[in-house]
């Protein structure tokens, strides 16, 4: 079986999907993933071959172009878990738009290039980001099965009525007559009591931590001499956002009394801007969290979908400051678990945190929440077993 994987060039909107090519790389298929040519190493580090797909293009400058002076943080929150944006007033839905119109412009300027790459390699099944619109574009066009596979909680479900109308013009060009933008099924990798409501197919599938390669450091070799605690800010908030949404600086200060040992877990340009640290606190850099996660009391980070799901694997209780609309979302997917608690960026001032912190630390209730969460995650199918699963819908 020929598998197409597509992914816009965004790092963490590719290695979610990284173990489940190597399940059919494992089994045996052939895959190829698609993407800007800004994302080829990522692609190639994790053992994959590139197909470089379209130009690159500059984020800002399309985000420029398509939202305006809309920031990130003026955006209307989601519908409830499931819901509709139906009653939503003309101007929420137009800076929701506004916000997805990025993407359709990557799907712009990858659509012919896949095109003519599937076309030309005839894959049996298309596996995509779910906002890389250009593949189960192209797939229909070509009557392709395609598949969506999600990060975890499934926010981009919640924009099911808004996305056809932004992407019919170049489904027009490309020929197909009303665009799907949902595909025929959804691997998913969130636990089932923390995904939202939704009448779509869903492969469920173990969630398997992977943001790239990595080297064990000597001081994680031991265990640690008193209670870590794992803070890190992902690596797209600030870089979207700015400065104003940087948090470390005050979880810092909120966990000063604590007894506590803090790993700091910055991209570089975040670490640059939290500056020179004593202890307790250590700051690494592009350093994987499964590799130190399973030896914290606690994690404190946005609610990114990868940060979250990776402290959830490892049965870790989490304190999440959220501060742009789709993290506040997986927030309170997660607090409703209740393995962790959830902070608005308008009430994280130090007592706030603080309180919150030693929380978490000093109630089992919360620790016994994520053991329980971690277990839900277990019994989901490995990638491997999904394989079957995809190989009877290439053949649909």
């Amino acid at each position: 079986m020929r598998v197409l994987m597509a992914s816009w060039a965004w790092p963490t909107h590719y290695t979610p999907l990284v173990p489940i090519a190597w399940a059919l790389r494992a089994a045996g298929h052939d895959v190829r993933v698609a993407s800007q040519p800004a994302l080829q190493d990522v692609i190639t580090s994790s053992g994959a071959v590139a197909v470089p797909t379209g130009p690159d293009l500059d984020h800002d400058e399309v985000r420029r172009r398509s939202m305006a002076d809309l920031r990130l943080t003026d955006v209307p929150e989601a519908p409830p878990p499931g819901g509709s944006m139906a009653s939503w007033s003309p101007d929420a839905l137009a800076r929701v738009r506004k916000v997805f119109g990025v993407f359709v412009a990557y799907a712009e300027a990858m659509a012919d290039d896949l095109l003519a790459f599937a076309r030309g390699w005839q894959p049996d099944l298309i596996v995509y980001d779910p906002t890389t619109y250009a593949a189960p574009l192209v797939a229909a066009a070509l009557g392709i099965p395609a598949v969506r596979h999600v990060h975890g909680v499934d926010v981009t479900f919640q924009a099911r009525e808004i996305v056809p109308g932004l992407v019919a013009p170049l489904a027009g060009r490309l020929g197909i007559r009303t665009p799907d933008i949902m595909g025929l099924a959804t691997i998913d990798p969130c636990p089932p009591s923390m995904q939202v409501p939704s009448d779509v197919r869903r492969i469920p599938v173990r969630y398997v931590p992977y943001n790239g390669p990595a080297v064990l450091p000597d001081w994680l070799r031991s265990a640690p001499s008193r209670r870590r605690i794992c803070v890190t800010w992902g690596t797209s908030t600030t870089r979207l956002e700015g400065n104003s949404t940087f948090m470390p600086p005050r979880i810092i200060a909120a966990a000063r009394d604590l007894d506590v040992e803090i790993i700091m877990a910055l991209t570089e340009r975040d670490a640059a801007v939290l500056g020179e640290v004593a202890a307790p606190v250590k700051v690494v850099k592009a350093l994987p969290l499964h590799l130190f996660l399973a030896s914290c009391a606690a994690a404190v980070h946005q609610g990114g979908n990868g940060t979250l799901l990776t402290a959830a694997r490892y049965g870790v209780p989490q304190l999440m400051l959220p501060q742009l609309r789709d993290q506040m979302f997986h927030a309170e997917r997660l607090a409703g678990t209740g393995a962790g608690l959830s902070v608005r960026r308008e009430e994280a001032d130090d007592t706030a945190i603080t309180g919150r912190l030693e929380e978490i630390l000093g109630d089992p209730k919360y620790l016994a929440s994520a053991c329980q969460l971690r277990d839900e995650m277990l019994t989901m199918p490995p990638p491997s077993w999904v394989v079957p699963e995809l190989e009877a819908l290439a053949d649909s």
